[in-house]
């Protein structure tokens, strides 16, 4: 843990949430780095089964079409967290402390919507694939569920953290001095 990631810990109700998703977030993203390490045993053994053998593993594209899933949505709320995301801050950097804020602020509200909608789509997806009993794959049927959960899951992380980073940025905005979560190039 950082100076910033530290700094960015607080006290109180919201920091008991904060302390609380700090915990879920890193959980999800072990256990993506678990499907990201089973990912590269099934793409290594495809490659050797195919150059020794010419046999392709089975299904191993599908493997790697649900496995990115957990990949990507599990390991974005810490990311966020992180302030990791590309920014380029070229112009942003040269505004004053409010003006970040509000720049960040305006950003988080975007991803929050946008978040929102692809969870709202993902539950949906969820549930058909529930119901209907979903699979892919020819010779093994995988199910469609367990990549559709996670990817809500993931989502669902990722709101509540931009939640979080929203009210940080209003509170940037409103009162600068009280704590703004400001970091080397970023906000």
């Amino acid at each position: 843990m950082d100076d910033f990631s530290a700094s960015q810990r607080r006290r109180g109700p919201s920091g008991a949430v904060d302390r609380a998703l700090w915990a879920v977030e890193d959980a999800l993203v072990l256990l993506a780095g678990v499907v990201i390490f089973a990912l590269m045993l099934v793409v290594t053994a495809d490659v050797i089964s195919r150059s020794l053998f010419n046999l392709p593993l089975p299904n191993s594209y599908e493997y790697m079409e649900l496995g990115m899933v957990f990949a990507v949505y599990l390991g974005a709320s810490k990311v966020q967290r992180e302030k990791g995301h590309i920014a380029i801050d070229t112009v942003v950097s040269r505004f004053p402390p409010r003006g970040r804020a509000a720049i960040e602020l305006l950003g988080c509200l975007i991803g929050l919507t946008l978040m929102a909608a692809i969870g709202w789509w993902g539950a949906e997806a969820a549930w058909n694939s529930y119901v209907t009993n979903e699979y892919i794959g020819s010779v093994a049927r995988l199910p469609v569920l367990p990549a559709r959960l996670a990817l809500v899951a993931g989502v669902v992380v990722l709101c509540l953290r931009l939640l979080i980073d929203i009210s940080r940025y209003a509170r940037a905005i409103i009162s600068p001095v009280q704590d703004p979560p400001i970091m080397e190039g970023h906000l």
